[in-house]
């Protein structure tokens, strides 16, 4: 956090420099607290000396107003003569924040996407001359892994950190057969964000992946460390001692299936480039919305969120999805 904050007086200052040729504090009025306001919400300007603004969001934006708020409050407690006008932050109003709208792909998407997954290891096939065994994949490809992984986001809605913390002994049942076998599986003690913890249940396609999964590629790349639920392929001589896979990693895979996807419609309206793991996360939690009656204690204890705005986020359909209500009127 005190990092945050010094980032954001760090880019005041500079503003400040760069307009007015010095950083007298005393110097600071209303005016250049609005004007920097603007600054940070204006669209870039390539083509313009100045740079145009920065373009950031409009809670980005409120923070940086709250960091330096906090910090000219702070100096008039300290030495009132440093800022002799007063406190320029005050009534400056922060920016209206826009609706939070759920990144949630359609039913369609969903449907296809799952297709794309369930014939996800002739995608990492050897192609032309490379390729020299049927079925032969890339070295370090692991498709039922990456099919797991998204089925599993999609299923029970974790954040990638969230993911990638996880451990096989989390999972109510840890064996193929287990898995298969099983009614219900659920992933107890879920790490989110604050130091909270939650138990999840995975859905019978994530439960199919999941046991497909350890049964015929986890074995290949455990170590005895190994404990997370999905471990980078061991060809790979940059992955950790114990395998865990990086959060980065997880964008990385679901950006690749949302090409492979994309490149397969040519209905712009089902493509999902780019996919990222949080439209996954939204997903699962509009339509666990629409199952619970938009329950908000159900939402907050599936999903680890605590803020009431962000589970309205997911009781309001994205635009895509009510244009297609209106259509049924």
């Amino acid at each position: 956090m005190a990092d945050k904050i010094a980032l954001n007086l760090a880019r005041f200052r500079d503003y400040f420099h760069t307009a007015h040729g010095q950083e007298r504090l005393s110097t600071v009025l209303r005016r250049e607290v609005l004007a920097w306001r603007a600054h940070l919400a204006a669209d870039p300007e390539p083509d313009d000396n100045s740079g145009g603004g920065l373009g950031l969001a409009p809670a980005t934006v409120n923070a940086h107003l709250a960091s330096l708020s906090g910090f000219c409050t702070w100096v008039i407690a300290h030495d009132p003569a440093a800022l002799p006008h007063g406190n320029p932050c005050a009534k400056v109003a922060d920016l209206p924040l826009p609706p939070l709208e759920p990144r949630a792909l359609s039913a369609a998407q969903v449907r296809s996407l799952k297709n794309l997954l369930d014939r996800l290891p002739r995608f990492h096939q050897h192609k032309g001359r490379r390729r020299t065994i049927a079925g032969d994949i890339h070295g370090h490809s692991r498709p039922l892994r990456d099919r797991a992984i998204v089925y599993l986001l999609l299923s029970i809605g974790l954040r990638r950190e969230e993911l990638v913390r996880l451990d096989l002994t989390q999972l109510s049942a840890t064996t193929p057969a287990g898995l298969r076998a099983a009614k219900q599986v659920r992933v107890t003690g879920v790490r989110g964000k604050g130091g909270t913890q939650r138990n999840v249940f995975v859905s019978a396609d994530a439960r199919t992946a999941l046991a497909d999964y350890p049964q015929d590629e986890r074995s290949t790349d455990a170590v005895p460390a190994a404990t997370a639920l999905f471990l980078s392929a061991a060809s790979i001589g940059s992955r950790r001692p114990d395998g865990r896979m990086s959060p980065r990693s997880i964008n990385t895979i679901c950006e690749q299936i949302g090409r492979w996807h994309d490149a397969e419609h040519t209905d712009t309206a089902r493509h999902l480039s780019p996919l990222r793991p949080h439209d996954l996360r939204h997903t699962f939690a509009f339509n666990l919305a629409q199952q619970t009656g938009a329950d908000a204690y159900e939402l907050q204890r599936r999903l680890g969120h605590a803020s009431q705005r962000y589970i309205d986020r997911y009781t309001n359909p994205p635009e895509h999805i009510a244009a297609g209500y209106v259509e049924e009127l």
